[in-house]
C-alpha cells in the first residue's frame, strides 16, 4: 500500500471515530483533530486522483481502485456540501464509514489490468471520462440520500416509542433529513441522466450504436428508473416521510449491488 494512502486511510479513520463518538456521546469530541485529520485526508486524496492523472496522461476513472478512489473523493465533498447547507454534523457518522470503506478498497486494489481504450478522436477522449464521473458522483449522491433517509428512521422510531436516547439529540429534524434526501436524489438524478447522455453519445461516437446492452449500461438504466420512479411519486403523490426515508435505503441497496455486480461480472469501467 502506497504510503499516501496510509495517511488517507488513517484520517478517514479519525474522522468515523469522531463523528460516532460526537452522535452518541453527550459531549462534542475530537472535534479539532478530526477537522485537521480530515484535511489532510482530503488534501492527500485529492492529490492522489492529481498524481494518478498526471501519471497515466488520462482521467483516473480506470479500473475498481481509481473508481473507488474518485467515487470516496467525491462522497466527501458531497457530504461537506450537504453540511454547508443544512449544518447535518450527524450526516458524518452515516456517510464516513462508508467513504473508509471505498477509500480501503482503493488503497488495497492493484491498479489497471487492462490498458486504457485508445480514442480515434478529441470527442470521445472528453465524453468516456464524463460519462463515468458523472455516473460515480450520481452514486455518491444517492449515498447521501441514504445517510438522511437512515436518520429519518432512527428519529421516527424513538418519537413513535417516545425513547429519546442520545442520538435523538444529534439529529436534525425529521424535514431536515427528508430535504437532504429529497435534494440527493434530485442531484443525482440530474447527474447519473447526464452520465447516461454521456455514454450514449460515446458509444454513438465510437461504435455507431446508440445501445450496448451489457452489465454497465442495464445496471444503470435500472438504477436511473428506481430513482425516477421515487422523485416521480414525491413530486405527484406528495410521497415523503418515511415512506420516501425507506426508498431511499432500499434504492441504496441496489446501487451496491449494482456496482458490485458491475464489478464481479468482470465489465468495470
Amino acid at each position: 500500500m502506497e504510503i499516501l494512502w496510509i495517511i488517507i486511510l488513517t484520517g478517514y479513520a479519525v474522522c468515523v471515530a469522531q463523528s460516532i463518538f460526537a452522535l452518541t456521546t453527550k459531549r462534542p469530541v475530537m472535534r479539532k483533530p478530526a477537522l485537521i485529520a480530515l484535511a489532510i485526508a482530503l488534501g492527500g486524496h485529492t492529490a492522489w486522483l492529481f498524481l494518478r492523472g498526471l501519471r497515466t496522461g488520462r482521467c483516473p476513472l480506470v479500473g475498481v481502485q481509481e473508481m473507488s478512489a474518485f467515487l470516496s473523493w467525491g462522497l466527501v465533498l458531497l457530504t461537506l456540501i450537504a453540511y454547508r447547507w443544512y449544518h447535518a454534523n450527524a450526516l458524518q457518522a452515516f456517510i464516513f464509514p462508508i467513504v473508509l470503506v471505498l477509500a480501503v478498497i482503493a488503497g488495497i486494489s492493484p491498479g489497471p489490468s487492462q490498458p486504457a481504450p485508445v480514442f480515434s478522436n478529441s470527442l470521445q477522449s472528453v465524453l468516456l471520462p464524463a460519462h463515468i464521473g458523472l455516473l460515480l458522483l450520481a452514486y455518491a449522491s444517492f449515498f447521501v440520500a441514504f445517510g438522511a433517509g437512515v436518520m429519518y428512521i432512527i428519529q421516527e422510531r424513538e418519537l413513535k416509542h417516545k425513547r429519546f436516547g442520545t442520538v435523538f439529540y444529534k439529529l436534525p429534524s425529521l424535514d431536515t433529513c427528508d430535504a437532504i434526501s429529497s435534494r440527493a436524489m434530485a442531484i443525482g438524478f440530474v447527474l447519473m441522466t447526464l452520465g447516461i447522455v454521456g455514454g450514449v453519445w460515446y458509444s454513438y461516437s465510437r461504435y455507431h450504436i446508440y445501445w450496448q446492452p451489457g452489465p454497465i449500461e442495464i445496471f444503470s438504466v435500472v438504477t436511473w428508473l428506481v430513482y425516477l420512479i421515487i422523485i416521480q411519486s414525491r413530486i405527484n403523490a406528495g410521497w415523503g416521510g418515511r415512506a420516501a426515508a425507506l426508498a431511499s435505503i432500499v434504492s441504496f441497496v441496489i446501487v451496491v449491488c449494482s456496482l458490485v455486480g458491475v464489478r464481479y461480472l468482470g465489465h468495470g469501467f
